[in-house]
């Protein structure tokens, strides 16, 4: 692992092509709002951005971050190098993420000599087999080893876990760093009515929705949130109990509003890089339950243990005043969790990457 030491030079002279294949206001997981407030909180320290990615090309700007837009699907994103090249001529730093944006990145930079670092927002490991069967899960399994496993000159991950988790999957974290994400603290807010123990992610087996639902069933007396997207969202929808209430996903506002009145936050997650929405549901006041390593108070669970899922929501939600406790705890560790923080470190990386490439200081 690298260490990140931060520079103090002025930003203003930086220049950064991002590149993913969606980016808000398209929405399929928390990968779009990390890019997003990535973008935002570069330029707003100085730094020239540059978004490419797929979408509406009648879309050139969101929440002040301008962005290119190709009307490729997020599977044909990763042969669009021909546009990343020509986006990516007169930028110091190409930044490209998990998945569909390395290939073409990768590519642009190789061709332009440029430095470009790879940005892990998806690593799931073996949890592809849960989530696409044994063979298929295993060909994207493999297919995501060797994509990050090819040569950039920094990978950034967002927590030590998921480096653990590169390193069990054979994925080298050679000049890697680790950069914890952040979130927009004062979005976050706690309600005194709290009513119902909450889940809010894509509705698939990685993010443990079907023990969700088991916990659900065995806990009759318990009333249940579930606010998610994904291809199996009908499907879910009309199997939940009677005490089960499903929204859709709409935006991020709405998902503020479930985690304020949510007593205990249930996420048995399968594998994460990071778990954001763990930490707003900590600074929203909940007491937490999951299977994440992030540090969080509430009940840590094991990967499929519904049993201990099972007693571990039906003691807190039994005891009101614990779960208010432990959520004000929650608060206080989630302030830690903050997006200048990671620009500061993400520009300081920038600037090695930079200087140990063409040994010119930026």
């Amino acid at each position: 692992m690298s260490t990140i030491v931060p520079r103090e030079e002025k930003r203003a002279g930086l220049s950064v092509l991002l590149v993913h294949e969606r980016f808000a206001p398209d929405y399929q997981g928390g990968g779009e709002y990390v890019v997003l407030e990535t973008a935002r909180y570069l330029q707003m320290a100085g730094v020239t951005v540059q978004v490419i990615t797929a979408g509406d090309p009648d879309i050139k700007e969101f929440q002040g971050v301008k962005t290119q837009r190709l009307p490729v699907s997020s599977y044909r994103f990763n042969l669009e190098w021909r546009a990343v090249l020509e986006a990516a001529h007169e930028v110091d730093i190409i930044h490209a993420f998990t998945y569909h944006s390395l290939i073409p990145a990768r590519r642009a930079a190789t061709m332009l000599g440029k430095p470009i670092v790879c940005g892990v927002l998806g690593l799931f490991g073996s949890a592809w087999r849960d989530m696409r069967g044994k063979i298929v899960g295993r060909f994207f399994e493999r297919f995501e080893r060797a994509l990050i496993n090819r040569p950039y000159d920094a990978r950034l991950f967002l927590s030590d876990f998921s480096v653990q988790l590169a390193r069990n999957s054979n994925i080298s974290t050679d000049d890697s760093y680790v950069i914890e994400p952040g979130i927009s603290l004062e979005d976050y807010y706690s309600i005194d009515e709290k009513n119902y123990v909450l889940f809010a992610g894509k509705m698939d087996v990685r993010k443990g929705i079907d023990m969700v639902l088991e916990v659900a069933h065995q806990l009759p007396h318990v009333p249940f949130k579930v606010v998610g997207w994904g291809e199996n969202y009908s499907k879910f929808s009309a199997s939940v109990p009677p005490n089960v209430s499903v929204e859709p996903f709409v935006d991020r506002e709405q998902l503020c509003q479930a985690l304020a009145a949510a007593r205990v936050f249930l996420f048995p997650t399968k594998a994460e890089t990071f778990g954001l929405v763990i930490v707003e549901a900590m600074a929203s006041g909940c007491a937490v339950v999951s299977t994440s390593p992030l540090p969080f108070l509430g009940a840590k669970l094991s990967v499929d243990d519904v049993a201990l899922a099972v007693e571990s929501v039906e003691r807190l939600w039994s005891d009101p005043e614990l779960c208010r406790q432990l959520g004000e705890k929650n608060k206080i560790m989630a302030r830690q969790y903050v997006w200048p923080k990671h620009v500061d470190k993400l520009i300081a990386v920038y600037h090695s990457v930079i200087d140990k490439k063409t040994g010119v200081e930026i």
